[in-house]
């Protein structure tokens, strides 16, 4: 490495659907690499179209570890939302390679499907939504 780069940026946080608990910072960083297993669940976005995507309103949610070699730290890991800052770090690098990315397809992010997971309500299960239960004699 011969020019300067920039300082390795802040851990930004879980995506609301990866967080162990609501409310506390920690993810289930668990999940989210074991739900990467399958590739119905992701898609590749292209680093120098991360930002533009971004600025749609759509949050890039990583689906698996991003790892710069050097210096072999993650900048990203499963679960965790891509900011501007770490899109800035990996186009501004000059390193001879990042494990966790592929220059010819782009950024592994989860599909928007895997991030509204829990909000999806079987319409069976939706039936009795507001409904009062009948107790068995």
């Amino acid at each position: 490495m011969t020019k300067e780069v920039p300082p390795l940026p802040d851990f930004s946080y879980f995506h609301h659907s990866f967080q162990a608990v609501p409310g506390v910072p920690g993810g289930n960083l668990r999940e989210a690499y074991f739900l990467a297993y399958d590739e119905e669940n992701y898609e590749y976005v292209p680093l120098n179209e991360c930002l533009s995507v971004m600025g749609t309103g759509r949050k890039l949610v990583a689906s698996t570890f991003v790892i710069p070699y050097p210096p072999g730290f993650p900048v990203l890991v499963p679960g965790q939302v891509v900011s501007d800052e770490i899109i800035n770090f990996l186009t501004a690098l000059d390193v001879s390679e990042i494990h966790g990315y592929r220059s010819d397809l782009g950024l592994r992010v989860f599909k928007n499907k895997i991030l509204d997971r829990h909000k999806i309500t079987t319409s069976i299960g939706g039936m009795s939504i507001g409904k009062k239960k009948k107790q068995l004699i």
